[in-house]
């Protein structure tokens, strides 16, 4: 696998991580969550030239710095990897450079991109379909956001996402299905 876009990490450790996995990979660090101006800059330029996939730790911080980019600079990739892959036990810590190469290779195989035309779905859609406010409902959320390859999400975040990368109704009821074929309850 060739990645020919430019990769945004956090730090020095996750360039070395990805490194490892692809030896040609160029990445740009944000250096921690106070994302300066020049930094932006660099990014913006390196969407124009070669494209950016940004590839945050599965964390609050790694959220804000995704979010920020995102704002800032438009038609950006986004790959998610799984915290439960990025623990690194030991250190009691969260992060892409404690990924497996497989979850790395997953991950980067399986990007999202904001659609220029969001969504219809309505709050009130997420209700319906019991992805929000059901007894159940952070499994369907969580089952689906891995199914999208979506990272970790809360109900607003989940929201959000499904409006960002205009997923549709259709999309979300055939994932609800395929949910309840897997947990063996068809009363969905």
């Amino acid at each position: 696998m060739i990645i020919k876009e430019i990769v945004v990490v956090e730090g020095k450790e996750d360039t070395r991580r990805l490194k490892e996995v692809f030896k040609n990979i160029n990445t740009i660090e944000t250096r921690g969550s106070a994302i300066d101006k020049r930094t932006i800059e660099l990014i913006k330029e390196a969407q124009k030239e070669r494209g950016v996939i940004i590839f945050t730790d599965p964390d609050y911080q790694g959220q804000r710095i995704r979010s920020i980019i995102n704002q800032h600079v438009n038609g950006c990739k986004n790959a998610y990897i799984d915290k439960a892959k990025a623990i690194c036990v030991k250190k009691k810590k969260v992060g892409v450079e404690h990924c497996t190469n497989q979850d790395i290779i997953e991950s980067l195989n399986n990007i999202t991109m904001i659609d220029e035309i969001e969504s219809d779905i309505k709050f009130i859609d997420l209700y319906n379909l019991n992805i929000i406010g059901g007894e159940n409902s952070n499994d369907i959320r969580e089952f689906i956001s891995k199914k999208l390859h979506l990272g970790h999400n809360n109900a607003k975040q989940f929201y959000n996402k499904i409006k960002m990368f205009s997923i549709s109704l259709q999309t979300l009821e055939t994932l609800i299905e395929e949910f309840y074929k897997e947990v063996g309850d068809n009363n969905g």
